[in-house]
């Protein structure tokens, strides 16, 4: 009986950990299946899936996650809870979205072409889970290059109607979404 319970007991731990950091190994691998997919030819596209996925990133949080319904009661509990890894998204659910878009990609850009912008879209998200991963459970120095991105999230965790970019600020700038608190006030804009 008390083997039972201990062989359970890590069946979970190790399906939790593998929820919280798969991405962090099958994401890299899957970047560099698809780099050798596309070849070094296309490097540019590659750069081009990465900017579009900052631009991807900034929309789905501020509009699904921020305004619709199902996305926002998914989300509100990461809001509710910044560091408890339980209450975000699962490494798990990343295949299921991951997948379709590489395939339409493919689809319709061909092999090469495809693949490399897919593999941008999946360097700028593996961008995004570590910047996201770091600002909520690293030690951060204000003098670190990471200081500004978790003053800029944790002000989205207070505000909620800010911020929405976690790997850049370029689309708040650009949207007109950013902002920073000094002294308990919150200004939008550059300051």
């Amino acid at each position: 009986m008390r083997r039972t319970a201990i062989i359970t007991s890590l069946s979970a731990e190790v399906t939790r950990r593998i929820r919280q950091f798969g991405d962090f190994i099958t994401v890299p691998l899957a970047i560099v299946i698809f780099v050798d997919l596309a070849s070094m030819y296309r490097l540019h596209l590659v750069l081009v899936g990465v900017a579009a996925w900052t631009l991807l990133e900034y929309l789905v949080h501020r509009i699904v996650f921020h305004r619709y319904s199902v996305g926002r009661r998914l989300h509100q509990l990461h809001h509710d809870h910044p560091n408890d890894p339980d209450a975000e998204r699962s490494s798990l659910s990343t295949l299921l979205i991951a997948f379709p878009i590489g395939l339409l990609l493919i689809g319709t850009a061909g092999v090469e072409d495809g693949s490399a912008i897919f593999a941008g879209l999946l360097l700028g998200y593996l961008a995004f889970i570590v910047v996201h991963y770091a600002v909520h459970r690293w030690p951060i120095e204000p003098n670190s290059w990471l200081y500004s991105a978790k003053v800029r999230h944790l002000t989205h965790h207070r505000f909620e109607n800010c911020n929405y970019g976690v790997t850049t600020i370029f689309w708040d700038i650009v949207f007109r979404t950013n902002a920073r608190i000094i002294s308990e006030r919150i200004y939008f804009g550059a300051r």
